[in-house]
């Protein structure tokens, strides 16, 4: 495991995110790389400091609609490469969906469903 303190099954999973703090805004441009239940990694050349709150739209698109998870939390570190950020509160629905994408790109469902309910 070495450095990585990760407590959370993490996936990748590639889609736009839009972020939003009282510094900046992203709105085009921020892909995710990886997410867990817990946090995201999002590719992006702006640098905003860590401990920022700030506001995530994770945006899922079909074939035939878009949906959006919103989703409050805070800037948890930053490389040249973009930004780490901890989820701290959602919607329901957020959750729900949340939940079922990071189950159905893990390699193993069954932990994820454990660090869930643990």
């Amino acid at each position: 495991m070495g450095d990585d303190k990760r407590r959370r099954t993490r996936v990748h999973f590639k889609t736009q995110v839009a972020l939003k703090t009282d510094i900046s805004e992203i709105k085009a441009g921020a892909k995710s790389s990886d997410i867990s239940m817990k946090g995201m990694f999002i590719s992006t050349n702006e640098k905003i400091p860590v401990e920022t709150p700030c506001d995530i739209e994770i945006v899922l698109s079909g074939t035939t609609s878009k949906l959006a998870l919103n989703i409050k939390g805070a800037i948890a570190r930053q490389d040249k490469t973009g930004l780490g950020i901890t989820f701290d509160s959602m919607d329901v629905d957020s959750y729900f969906h949340l939940k079922n994408i990071v189950m159905n790109n893990a390699s193993d469902p069954d932990v994820v469903e454990k660090e869930i309910f643990s």
